[in-house]
């Protein structure tokens, strides 16, 4: 059975509910957190994705800790015992750094399309092959869980974006069903919807109501101008003390000045559809031949549209009464 927008699922520790199909408003604002919009234009949005920024925070932090216990076990414990520290660590560090590496040095893969005048959407795997999908078959999924440890609860998130395989695209929905998956990690609830939104704010609204692409932050400035920027800002939004301990002491710990060196090199060409096919189904249409919403969808988005109006009269209500 198909699980449609609105439908939660929860146990004890997790959630997972349903943004599409159908694909009705969030009532969160459209927000590129994670950059994975690479281009915007009337047509279609492209979306993909090369999240490897929170691993060399963790790894740039491993090897800074593991220098400073380094410099301390050489300079204070007798041989053979700083050999005994030092070795397994830097080994460990070595092996880390060298599978992301590995990871880093992959090709990037195609973007998933979403093409609002058609209302559809071209998958393409790394070699080549591709299929379009129904817009309104696309299934929009956030789970979240809750995990416990001796400091307390922490909850973690998700956006898990799932389209039928070629052939299949109007085959009933089981949630054992394969298919073609993006999962992308902008946290749960509302920062999962938020992302989904700026997906389903062009599909059903227009590319106006959609950020425009910034796969890498200041990609206009140089380096350094991107560096004092962000430290302004962090002076500005968390007062000196705060911005001086992560802008400035958090550039020797994780060497985030070098992460985004890399990622302009890395971005800098983002690949495209080249088949022929592709090519073609992306090209615009004239307004009389662009696809219309099913009747379904319009009535699922008008009654969610009354809902949010009809929440919103009621935050201002409360609101007036405080």
């Amino acid at each position: 059975m198909t699980n449609h927008a609105g439908e939660t699922r929860q146990g004890l520790l997790w959630k997972q509910e349903h943004l599409a199909p159908l694909p009705i408003p969030t009532g969160q604002p459209a927000r590129d957190l994670l950059n994975l919009i690479w281009r915007k234009n009337e047509v279609y949005l492209d979306i993909g994705s090369f999240a490897m920024g929170a691993g060399w925070l963790v790894l740039s932090a491993l090897s800074f800790i593991g220098f400073v216990v380094g410099l301390w076990a050489i300079a204070y414990m007798p041989p053979p015992g700083d050999l005994i520290m030092v070795v397994p660590a830097v080994s460990f560090l070595a092996f880390m750094w060298w599978q992301y590496s590995r990871a880093w040095r992959k090709p990037l893969g195609p973007p998933l399309r979403f093409n609002r005048q058609r209302r559809e959407v071209c998958v393409t795997r790394p070699d080549g092959s591709f299929w379009f999908v129904p817009w309104e078959r696309v299934h929009a999924v956030t789970p979240s869980a809750t995990q416990l440890g001796p400091y307390g609860a922490g909850t973690s998130g998700a956006l898990i974006i799932w389209l039928p395989l070629k052939g299949q695209e109007h085959e009933s929905y089981h949630p054992d069903k394969e298919g073609w998956v993006m999962m992308i990690s902008p946290g749960g609830g509302t920062s999962a919807m938020a992302q989904w939104e700026c997906i389903r704010s062009f599909m059903e609204v227009g590319p106006h109501a959609v950020p425009e692409p910034t796969v890498v932050p200041n990609a206009d400035m140089t380096l350094s101008q991107s560096y004092v920027h962000d430290y302004r800002k962090a002076v500005a939004e968390r007062g000196a003390l705060l911005a001086f301990l992560w802008e400035g002491l958090g550039q020797i710990v994780f060497n985030d000045i070098l992460l985004e060196y890399l990622l302009r090199k890395k971005l800098a060409y983002l690949p495209d559809l080249t088949a022929p096919d592709a090519v073609e189904w992306s090209k615009p249409l004239s307004p009389v031949q662009w696809a219309k919403r099913s009747p379904e969808l319009e009535w699922a988005i008008a009654e969610r549209e009354a809902e949010l109006a009809g929440e919103d009269k009621d935050q201002q209500l409360e609101t007036a009464q405080t």
